[in-house]
């Protein structure tokens, strides 16, 4: 099972660690911190969860994007973008689009569906699709094969993507549901003092166990005081890093006048470490159900938190990206002219295009306060 070689594998990194954890028994340890097991659970490159196996996403996968509810989502951002370009980007200009960790490439063919539609105006754009599961590439280079015959359309790995130069004209990337992904830090305070949670090993049951350790960066303890944030005693908040460090370099990913859009679950700090998440916002997802057990099948299970959009910001403006919108997803949408969508009718078919159409816009905008938790971050530079 790929589970138990990667449990063979975080054993072998742990034991070559020099990094020592205050382990459960009170003793002491090799560790690895908790961002570096997500890092490596997550991304491994033959056994990671995002980089082997089957695709992730949809009905046969762990969980669903907003690209599956109906196509709402995508024709919405599709309308949207069309008007930004022509703001941002004056005249008849092509604008690349990039979809940043676009799956199987179903938000990219709606988007690509709903510019069909719009005539002369949708032949500006042109849709990449980079994802770094092979899974995904596939089904995303299936699914968009007459768009690439035609030219419209490309889907390339994450590598091909970082080296590619984007410069030649404007582009507009877009992170739907990306920045969740990405390894977290998670801190706690320890007996009045921050600490790192951290991963070690347990030879004589063969399992990963939860430690503490000291803080392996110091920009942790140094985002918590800018954001004046002190954690009560044993609580642990997760700190997003990684995802901010993607945001800042894509500046320099050969990027000349660019729109950044970023999709996401999150919040502001103070409401992610606020003393009502004495646990952070870390969860597994299996097979459509969600759980909190980071150790359970590490490599087959999907591991995510919810995005700091203060931290992103923070991170955006040192790279010079200027702030254009923020908001929930649901006011993105009803700005975007959703409503307009609505169709009033009688018919009884659950099933009749007109009828999951509206159902769609009423999941995206009510369906468990989902549409307010997702915020809607753009910039510009």
């Amino acid at each position: 099972m790929g589970s138990e070689a990667m449990l063979a594998f975080l054993g072998r990194k742990i034991a070559a660690s020099e990094r020592q954890g205050r382990l459960p028994d009170g003793g002491t340890g090799p560790c690895i911190t908790f961002r570096d097991y997500m890092e490596a659970a997550l991304y491994h490159p033959e056994l990671g969860y995002y980089r082997s196996g089957a695709s992730r996403v949809g009905r046969e996968g762990d969980f669903y994007t907003s690209a599956y509810v109906g196509d709402i989502m995508g024709g919405q951002l599709a309308d949207w973008l069309t008007g930004l370009a022509a703001d941002r980007f004056p005249g008849a200009e092509p604008v690349e689009v990039i979809d940043w960790g676009g799956g199987t490439g179903r938000l990219g063919a709606q988007m690509l569906a709903a510019w069909r539609k719009s005539g002369a105006t949708g032949e500006r754009f042109r849709l990449t699709v980079v994802d770094g599961n092979p899974a995904h590439l596939a089904e995303a280079q299936a699914a968009l094969a007459d768009e690439t015959e035609a030219g419209r359309a490309s889907v390339m790995t994450v590598e091909e993507a970082q080296a590619r130069d984007w410069s030649g004209g404007p582009a507009i990337v877009v992170a739907n549901e990306l920045l969740d992904a990405f390894p977290v830090h998670r801190v706690t305070r320890f007996r009045g003092r921050l600490q790192e949670r951290a991963v070690a090993w347990e030879p004589k049951e063969r399992r990963l166990v939860s430690c503490l350790t000291e803080p392996s960066d110091p920009a942790l303890a140094d985002w918590l005081k800018r954001q004046g944030v002190k954690l009560a005693n044993d609580q642990t908040a997760e700190i997003g890093l990684d995802g901010a460090a993607w945001v800042e370099k894509l500046a320099s990913h050969k990027l000349g006048r660019a729109v950044l859009v970023v999709i996401d679950y999150g919040d502001l700090t103070g409401e992610l470490t606020g003393p009502h998440r004495m646990d952070g916002t870390l969860l597994m997802y299996e097979r459509h159900r969600a759980h909190a057990d980071p150790f359970r099948h590490p490599g087959e299970q999907d591991m995510t938190a919810h995005v700091d959009f203060d931290l992103v910001r923070a991170a955006a403006v040192r790279a010079g990206w200027q702030e254009l919108w923020y908001g929930t997803q649901k006011r993105f949408l009803v700005e975007s002219g959703v409503l307009g969508k609505l169709t009033e009718h009688g018919i009884a078919d659950p099933f009749h295009p007109l009828v999951r159409r509206n159902r769609a816009i009423r999941q995206l905008l009510l369906s468990d306060g989902m549409s307010e938790l997702f915020k809607v971050q753009v910039w510009a530079r």
